[in-house]
Formats: structure tokens, C-alpha cells, sequence
């Protein structure tokens, strides 16, 4: 039976003493994920998304949302704050049904907690989950421009594999 990620997990606490809870998106995140979305830089969006994505669909946020745990796996970051716990990241892989010990990753930290060490953080969760599913390989395509993301990659430990093609990096991490 494949491991399903934990319910939550609070990392106690990041380097800037604030504390983190790593928990399973659900679909009752739709709002929050779109509140979030809208609040990125037209950088962090095109990081992202590789494209100047200005909104998301009702069914882009149905299948960010909407995860099985198997072949698709989403967590979300968390700071406890005096309102309560605020979401501040996502993290997912989707596992490419041609190659099933490979899936496609990503990772979205909200602007004003980017460089606090939470991609880190959500990136070993992710790990730790796609292993227990029996992925064996993260792969990504990403600005290379985007060297927050591949300082996160390059320093992961993980076995690296990147090639460039006209400003495009693409990945894959050995899990």
C-alpha cells in the first residue's frame, strides 16, 4: 500500500523562529490558493507557470485542489501568525503516467516569505512523499533566470541532472 503524506507536520521552528505546518491541500483550499495566486508578483506567477498568467480557471483550481495522493500529491505551507495559520507556499508533484518513478514538481512560496528557507522545507516533505510512492525522480522545466529555485535544487542533496536550451533549464532530480 503506498504511503498517503501526513495530515500535518509542523517544523519547529525556521531559521527566522517562525513556525511552519506542512499539511495536505484539500479541496476547501480553492479560495485560499486563488487569494494566494493573485497576490504573487508577475515574476513569481511567470516562475511559476512559465507564462504571464494573469488568473486560473475554474478547473486549473479543481485540479490544483483536487489531488488523489497517488499520482498527484500537493502539500501546503503554513505560518501560524495572531490570525491563525496563514498559507504561504504550495509544493506538488504529478507523476507522469508514461514513466511512473517520474513526476513533474513544483514549488510557489508567496513573495514576502520567499528566501526563509519554507521551498526548502516543503521540498524534503515532497521527497519524503513521492519516495514512499515509489517516485524516483523529480523533473522540472524552469527559467534560468531563476536562480532562487536552482540554488534550492543545487544545494537539495539530490542528484542533480540539468541542461539549457535557449533560457529554459530543464531537471530532474534523483530522489
Amino acid at each position: 500500500m503506498a504511503q498517503t503524506p501526513p495530515s500535518f507536520h509542523t517544523v519547529n521552528p525556521l531559521p527566522d523562529g517562525s513556525r511552519l505546518r506542512i499539511r495536505r491541500i484539500r479541496p476547501e483550499d480553492r479560495e485560499a490558493l486563488l487569494a494566494g495566486f493573485e497576490k504573487l508578483s508577475p515574476e513569481s506567477r511567470r516562475n511559476r507557470f512559465l507564462d504571464t498568467k494573469r488568473n486560473l480557471s475554474g478547473k486549473e483550481l479543481d485540479f490544483l485542489t483536487q489531488v488523489d495522493f497517488d499520482s498527484h500529491v500537493a502539500l501546503v505551507a503554513e505560518i501560524s501568525s495572531e490570525d491563525g495559520l496563514v498559507p504561504v507556499a504550495v509544493g506538488r508533484f504529478v507523476r507522469d503516467p508514461a514513466m511512473p518513478d517520474h513526476a513533474e514538481f513544483a514549488l510557489t512560496v508567496a513573495d514576502e516569505w520567499q528566501g526563509r528557507g519554507i521551498g526548502k522545507v516543503l521540498l524534503r516533505h515532497l521527497v519524503d512523499c513521492a519516495r514512499g510512492l515509489g517516485v524516483e525522480y523529480f523533473d522540472a522545466t524552469l527559467f534560468t533566470e531563476n536562480r532562487p529555485m536552482l540554488q534550492l535544487l543545487r544545494h537539495s542533496g539530490l542528484a542533480l541532472q540539468a541542461s539549457n536550451r535557449g533560457g529554459i533549464d530543464t531537471v530532474s532530480l534523483q530522489l
